[in-house]
């Protein structure tokens, strides 16, 4: 898991990442009625990595989360409460994106790469009617959005469908340099400001990430990791994917 919001290291200056993101080539851009498949490792990751392509997108977009996210608040919390608080939260910010919950097996939190094979196999029905999928990138700094990126490979392999990666915590603590020799291409996917409103709207709806829950002093995703998200960005592989 990532480190707790009041212990960890300084992230990498967003200055940074403004910079990389005005650079950064524009991605080609959906068919408007293409069916998407999104997955996340957790109920708010969509969210904050894809939320303004989905906002923008009109064509069917179903996500789905692999965990219910129950870890974030520590072994302290009430783990099946938190989990019915995230996915009800999950629920309130698609329907503001414009996108379908979709219920399906899920796996533990922080635990998601012991279950990889699992989740390939679970996704493969939705995968087979997908124009494209969308997954975090394998290297985002989080064991499980790794674990879900690896899921996206597979899935999109297995079903001969098209595999886009989006950023969560990279921005955060990755400098954009290092994506290069990861083998990835930093994009830009154009979006309206429509969508960057709707962006917002809904973050908002998941409270229990965005705002400090006692006795943390700090929400788990911070403003400023939301700050590096001011553009829709995206990696375009530079190698070919191995799952």
């Amino acid at each position: 898991m990532l480190p707790p919001a009041d212990t960890a290291p300084e992230p990498v200056p967003a200055a940074a990442w403004r910079r990389a993101a005005d650079g950064a080539p524009l991605s080609p851009v959906l068919p408007p009625d293409a069916s998407l498949l999104v997955l996340a490792a957790h109920p708010d990751d969509e969210t904050i990595g894809a939320g303004r392509l989905l906002a923008d997108h009109t064509g069917p977009a179903r996500c789905v989360t692999l965990t219910a996210g129950e870890r974030c608040h520590g072994e302290s919390a009430d783990a099946a409460q938190v989990a019915r608080t995230r996915l009800r939260e999950w629920g309130a910010a698609l329907a503001v994106l414009g996108a379908e919950p979709v219920e399906t097996p899920r796996w533990p939190d922080a635990g998601l790469s012991g279950h990889e094979r699992e989740a390939a196999e679970a996704l493969a029905g939705w995968a087979a009617g997908a124009d494209a999928i969308l997954a975090p990138w394998r290297h985002d700094p989080h064991p499980d959005h790794e674990a879900a990126g690896r899921v996206g490979a597979e899935v999109a392999r297995r079903a001969g469908t098209p595999l886009w990666s989006y950023l969560v915590w990279t921005p955060y603590w990755m400098h954009p340099e290092d994506l290069a020799g990861r083998g990835a291409e930093l994009l830009r996917y154009p979006s309206s400001e429509r969508a960057g409103v709707r962006w917002r709207e809904a973050l908002a709806r998941h409270r229990s990430q965005v705002t400090a829950q006692p006795p943390a002093s700090h929400p788990v995703v911070p403003a400023t990791l939301l700050d590096r998200h001011e553009s829709q960005l995206l990696i375009r592989e530079t190698h070919a994917v191995r799952a």
